[in-house]
């Protein structure tokens, strides 16, 4: 008898799961102690400031990519275990390429940007947005790095060192700063944190040649079917930016439209709600290096192993949501007294993430099976609804508001999302009514 295909993984999804529990948990914890440490380094307006030059780098760096992050465990996982090296080395320096080309672009318009005194990118002010750009290109090469671990079953090499090491080191080096100066800066903060993306990005390249998953020898590689996959990759990157983009445009619009203060208060929140997607997306993390072969060899497996995974996303969701709603408040008091006041918009922004958090793992299935322009549509759409939403309900209700925009647009993604899977695996729209 032919054993299920959650059973026949079932080593490296229980061995997996120990490691990307454990990933979650630490992570949330070395994470939220930056952020205090950071908040008690710089004023509510700083870290505001600091929170938005990093949502833009973080948005940017996915950007830059055109998803190739997101395709990767779709494609390496067969070429990794056929050992086709060729192909692995050709998918890196088609999307490497990619990132370099359009980091110039980025670094360049930021800097004509201060130059001429646009926005928040003032050159002689040294804001940390024109700073961080710098760094972007790092995050984009490191994202692929641990695509390419995360693809050849390597959970811990993958995910650990960005979840954890990351923004551990960055505490402790920010504690080296305020011990040894009197007024730590935007810049200090910065460029302490792109010496650390430096280093992980370093060890994973080291991890991947000492695994021999790419080789010196193959530098010339083959030809890869560029439109193909682009085809594949850039409907993924969109569909991420509808989780990205939401947060970081609400801080963008609220840098523009509230109180500088209530953009230190509403990051406050979000890190806290962040929880969440960071939850689903440990959890796809666990199966797509599955689900990529398996449909290609074997789709009712497929299926299966995105049922199982769907099934254990909803359970940790909910959980998780009741954990933030119960203690979430409490959390932000940590951050200053001040921060209390944001509690209302941390329980909004909990419940827009629990809402996409149990839907965004079907947007990529829809992806997967070649759904990419309808994932688009749906994500124009979200972007569309928290932009419009924002301008409306900021300047009447400031942080609160743009929770409640997010929250909003969370609810159409899913709503679309949802009504994407049904139609496709039914042949017919739900809301339609029968005669």
């Amino acid at each position: 008898m032919r054993s299920s295909p959650v059973s026949s993984h079932s080593d490296y999804l229980k061995s997996g799961s120990l490691i990307l529990f454990f990933s979650l948990g630490l992570g949330f914890i070395a994470d939220y102690l930056f952020n205090l440490t950071l908040s008690q380094a710089l004023s509510s307006h700083e870290y505001g400031d600091y929170k938005v030059a990093y949502a833009f780098a973080t948005l940017t760096s996915v950007i830059i990519l055109l998803g190739g992050d997101r395709v990767a465990p779709r494609v390496l996982s067969g070429a990794i275990e056929n050992k086709d090296r060729h192909y692995i080395v050709s998918f890196l320096l088609f999307y490497g390429g990619i990132a370099m080309l359009f980091s110039a672009f980025v670094i360049l318009a930021t800097y004509l940007g201060g130059v001429l005194h646009l926005g928040k990118t003032d050159v002689l002010g040294h804001h940390p947005l024109m700073i961080i750009t710098f760094v972007i290109p790092l995050i984009a090469i490191g994202a692929l790095f641990s695509r390419v671990l995360q693809s050849a079953k390597l959970l811990a090499a993958s995910n650990l060192p960005w979840r954890i090491a990351l923004p551990a080191i960055k505490t402790c080096l920010l504690l080296l700063l305020m011990s040894a100066i009197s007024e730590v800066e935007y810049w200090h903060v910065i460029v302490t944190g792109g010496f650390t993306v430096a280093a992980i990005v370093i060890w994973q390249w080291h991890k991947i040649r000492q695994l021999d998953l790419i080789s010196a020898d193959h530098c010339r590689a083959n030809v890869l079917e560029k439109r193909r996959l682009l085809s594949l990759s850039v409907p993924m990157m969109l569909a991420m930016l509808v989780t990205m983009a939401l947060n970081q445009i609400d801080l963008f619009m609220l840098e523009i439209l509230a109180d500088e203060q209530d953009v230190g208060h509403f990051a406050a929140a979000a890190t806290t709600a962040h929880l969440l997607p960071v939850a689903q997306v440990t959890i796809a993390g666990l199966f797509l290096p599955l689900i990529g072969p398996a449909l290609d060899d074997c789709p009712d497996s497929a299926k299966a192993l995105f049922l199982q995974a769907q099934r254990l996303i909803v359970i940790v969701t909910v959980i998780l949501t009741a954990a933030v709603l119960a203690v979430g408040p409490w959390l932000l008091t940590f951050f200053g007294d001040d921060f209390a006041q944001a509690a209302l918009s941390l329980n909004v922004l909990t419940a827009a993430y629990s809402v996409w958090a149990m839907s965004a793992f079907a947007s990529t299935w829809l992806q997967y099976n070649g759904k990419g322009r309808q994932v688009m549509i749906i994500g124009v759409l979200t972007l569309l609804t928290d932009t419009l939403a924002n301008l409306w309900l900021i300047p009447e209700l400031g942080m609160t508001g743009a929770a409640m925009a997010t929250c909003l647009a969370m609810f159409v993604a899913s709503a679309l999302t949802w009504h994407q899977l049904i139609a496709m695996h039914t042949g017919k729209s739900p809301l339609q009514i029968p005669r």
